[in-house]
């Protein structure tokens, strides 16, 4: 910037002079301070042009001069308001504000900027510009380009509307404050475009949901509900209606259309499953027993007929009544498939209480397409924390090298044929009892069948009488005690919910297999986690 620049523009800064005084004047305790006040700003701002700072705003920078010398003034003044020492003599007097008026002169303050975060982001431009930036309503007009009287009037609404917020009785609610921690249960069909557990990464989001889950909210609802300016909260809700974590009902409002359970609820579902599990339990452990030796018809001769295989049919069965009475998910306005369920997270857990997950790998290979589960069990301790009781190979991350399984299962590959970084997966799974070698031979110690081996032994569980009437009779018992908790306009997500509530219900089968010593806890045998299919 040249002297010749420099100097018409501290010329055009003090066209600004009784601008900037007017704006001091309307803040400061005192026409002295207002005068100090003023000439502070216009000297930094000439400072600052002297020094050569880039200005490509010239009323921009000004006003935002203006706001940050308002700003240390007033920590000033406040600082130096609590700086004022107890005096004994209660007879004297001065000017200033005493301690109660100071208290509700802040509280004043606070609403006030409580009530303007509840302002639409037009109304707070207006009231920005004209009692901040000390704007007429003409050039405010011009600049928003608008007509002269709708500018009048979006002021005379923006008074109405802070005076209404102004008389609430609760400018925040209790989620501003207390918010609600959850933690979310996803399924989905196809390929989608997006994840949607990444719109719900926060928890200012989850809380935003959770305060419209059966309960219509509006724009204004959530600021209030969530202490947060409206303007950022209409961003928020714009891209959870596209979406469909939004429905927008006619009267403009929300509501979420996720279903959610608290921890109050959670325990109720399980305390009901613990209570009532006994006739579908007694059903899986029998059909299990009654048909292990049907079951390892389909696997290889030399797998040991134990608990442990008992182990990896139980969750078979399972697996199967469930996929085979589970209903459709749900279809999204964007044409996604999916659904999610939100768990408020619990501090503390059932003593002793069993998490089973199934997670797997599927992968097409040579115009095969394979298949791994993995069924991590993670046991609950009385002083907390998770520790594996039967779990996948943590160096695994829950992945299973499918490649390495087909060249053993279709390709009959030796050992000594396989390159060097396939022999250390295979040592790997080898020293985690996956396989077994010998003398140049690979022995598969996992459970795997052909797509059409268990075709047939799925076709015998879901045909079982005995199962399915207690599966059923589990299931609505279920049904009936979500049904209450969710809201109606949900009703076609019901089934999913108790899908994702099945997994507990699958926890607390398992749970039992370990108390009955029907299956065995053995940190040392981790073969039969895991279930490979090999589909054709």
């Amino acid at each position: 910037m040249n002297d010749m620049n420099k100097n018409d523009l501290k010329e055009k800064v003090v066209d600004y002079a009784d601008k900037v005084f007017f704006y001091c004047v309307k803040r400061c305790n005192s026409r002295m301070d207002a005068e100090d006040l003023s000439q502070t700003i216009l000297l930094e701002i000439i400072g600052n042009i002297d020094k050569g700072a880039h200005i490509d705003d010239l009323d921009y920078y000004i006003w935002g001069v203006c706001k940050n010398q308002y700003n240390i003034y007033l920590r000033k003044t406040i600082k130096d308001r609590n700086n004022i020492e107890l005096n004994d003599d209660i007879d004297k007097k001065d000017d200033s504000l005493s301690a109660l008026d100071e208290i509700l002169e802040d509280e004043k303050i606070r609403r006030m900027n409580q009530a303007i975060k509840l302002l639409s982001k037009d109304y707070a431009e207006i009231l920005y510009a004209y009692y901040v930036e000390d704007k007429t309503l003409k050039f405010i007009a011009e600049e928003l380009n608008i007509p002269l009287g709708t500018a009048k009037w979006k002021l005379a609404e923006v008074r109405k509307k802070l005076k209404e917020y102004l008389d609430m009785e609760k400018l925040n609610g209790r989620k501003a404050y207390v918010p609600k921690s959850f933690q979310a249960v996803q399924s989905f069909s196809g390929k989608l475009d997006y994840d949607p557990a990444a719109f719900i990464d926060s928890l200012l989001v989850k809380n935003l949901l959770y305060h419209s889950y059966g309960n219509e909210c509006s724009i204004e609802d959530y600021s209030i509900e969530l202490g947060i300016s409206r303007p950022y909260i209409e961003e928020f809700v714009n891209k959870l209606e596209n979406v469909d974590f939004l429905i927008k009902l006619e009267n403009g409002k929300y509501l979420s259309n996720v279903a959610f359970i608290d921890k109050k609820e959670r325990r109720e579902i399980l305390d009901y499953g613990r209570n009532n599990i006994g006739k579908y339990y007694n059903a899986v452990v029998k059909f299990a027993k009654e048909n292990l030796i049907y079951y390892k018809s389909f696997l290889d001769d030399e797998t040991p007929l134990d608990e442990h295989l008992l182990w990896s049919f139980i969750f078979i069965i399972i697996s199967s009544i469930e996929s085979n009475f589970s209903t459709g998910i749900t279809k999204r306005k964007d044409g996604q498939y999916w659904d999610m369920l939100l768990e408020e997270t619990v501090d503390k857990l059932y003593d002793d209480e069993f998490f089973i997950s199934m997670n797997g790998s599927v992968e097409k290979i040579e115009g095969h397409q394979m298949m791994m589960y993995g069924y991590p069990a993670n046991h609950w301790k009385e002083n907390g924390g998770a520790s594996d009781v039967i779990a996948y190979d943590r160096a695994l991350d829950g992945k299973f090298n499918l490649k390495v399984l087909y060249d053993i299962l279709i390709k009959n590959k030796k050992y000594n044929e396989f390159d060097v970084d396939s022999k250390q997966i295979i040592d790997t799974y080898i020293e985690n009892g996956y396989f077994d070698l010998n003398d140049n031979h690979i022995k598969v110690n996992i459970p795997t069948m052909k797509v059409e081996d268990y075709k047939e032994l799925n076709k015998k569980i879901i045909t079982d009488k005995e199962l399915i009437d207690s599966y059923k009779e589990l299931y609505n018992g279920i049904y009936e005690k979500v049904s209450k908790l969710v809201p109606t306009y949900l009703v076609k997500q019901i089934p999913f919910i108790i899908a994702a509530i099945f997994n507990t219900v699958r926890s607390i089968v398992i749970s039992k297999a370990f108390d009955d010593k029907v299956v065995k806890d053995d940190k040392t045998r981790r073969k039969f986690i895991y279930n490979g299919f090999i589909l054709k």
